[in-house]
């Protein structure tokens, strides 16, 4: 190597990585880990049956889903879910007397009728226990169709819905860092949570929750708790917290399914405002427990509710950059599955 190449100085590269981020001792980790414990299981029905509307009808809709996913099958036997028939209309008859008649009690009560309909449909009998509950129950809602059952659809359909590049649409989607400042039109943040609301979710819980941000300085208060927005954070028109209702959930096996179906709902609130034409930048709520308490006193962000992410939203300018980010290859990812 000639001379004249300035070669690179010698660098601890552990020490080097070992300052790129803070580490925690195991202390640390506990207090954290902790923290985290002690929210899911005041908050879910893993200990205890919760007695919060809310976890009862998140109760009511894991229960009608189960009857839902009988009525979609492709060969259903007469008779199914007999173990969830008494507690789904016990359930919709609570919800409805304490005032909290939503979509879950709807859905269930469409639920219901779809389960009567096609046992009638296709002259199968009623379980004999139940039947004259059930054609009580449905007799009271004659006139009025509810939400809930099975949707029919053609592959025709869903060949029309996807007849274009979806390939070139992810391929552009990138995260932002080049903004306007002009403000985000509430309708546009409004449309995309509702298409990221048919995002999966565990037994069609809804437990995903979006608070927004519009006003510049309400916008740049919640920004300075987060480290990731430097340079462009005071461009955005208006800044998402997603969150997960801890309420929801009851198993223990649940613990981090808030997690999963918060970043399902995130990804696919990203890509409805990447549709809408509008820039986005995930902004990782990778705090420890000190910083999201933090944010919890200075923001109406309730303790039953896990932070999953902050997303800015804001207008694209004509032309800008952003990073390369290259992907590895597909190997890399993929790999067929083997017995041990």
């Amino acid at each position: 190597m000639p001379d004249s190449v300035i070669r690179p100085q010698p660098v601890d590269l552990t020490e080097a990585r070992r300052n790129y981020t803070p580490k925690a001792d195991l202390a640390e980790a506990k207090r954290n880990y902790d923290y985290d414990m002690r929210r899911y299981l005041k908050h879910s029905s893993t200990i205890d049956v919760s007695q919060d509307p809310v976890a009862l009808a998140a109760y009511l809709t894991s229960a009608y889903h189960a009857i839902e996913k009988g009525l979609a099958m492709e060969d259903t036997r007469a008779g199914f879910g007999l173990d969830k028939i008494r507690p789904i209309l016990a359930a919709i008859t609570e919800l409805e007397r304490v005032g909290e008649a939503r979509f879950a009690s709807e859905g269930a009560r469409g639920c219901i009728q779809s389960y009567v309909r096609y046992h009638d449909d296709r002259a199968l009998p009623l379980p004999a226990e139940f039947e004259d509950e059930l054609r009580a129950f449905t007799k009271d809602m004659a006139g009025k169709t509810f939400p809930g059952g099975a949707t029919p659809w053609t592959r025709k359909q869903i060949e029309a819905a996807t007849d274009f590049d979806f390939s070139r649409f992810i391929q552009t989607r990138s995260s932002v860092r080049h903004y306007t400042g002009e403000p985000v039109a509430p309708e546009a943040i409004e449309n995309a949570v509702r298409l990221a609301i048919k995002s999966p979710k565990v037994c069609n819980r809804e437990m995903r929750r979006v608070h927004v941000a519009y006003e510049p300085e309400l916008r740049n208060q919640l920004l300075s708790y987060h480290n990731g927005n430097r340079g462009f954070g005071h461009k955005l028109g208006a800044v998402l917290v997603v969150t997960v209702d801890l309420r929801e959930f009851d198993t223990i096996g649940e613990r981090n399914q808030g997690w999963i179906d918060g970043g399902l709902f995130a990804m696919s609130l990203v890509y409805a405002l990447h549709a809408s034409r509008l820039g986005t930048c995930m902004l990782n709520w990778s705090e420890d427990c000190d910083r999201d308490k933090q944010l919890r006193e200075a923001f109406v962000i309730p303790d039953y509710e896990d932070v999953i992410t902050f997303i800015g939203v804001g207008h694209m300018p004509e032309e800008f950059e952003v990073a390369a980010s290259p992907s590895p290859d597909i190997d890399r990812v993929l790999s067929l599955i083997s017995l041990r």
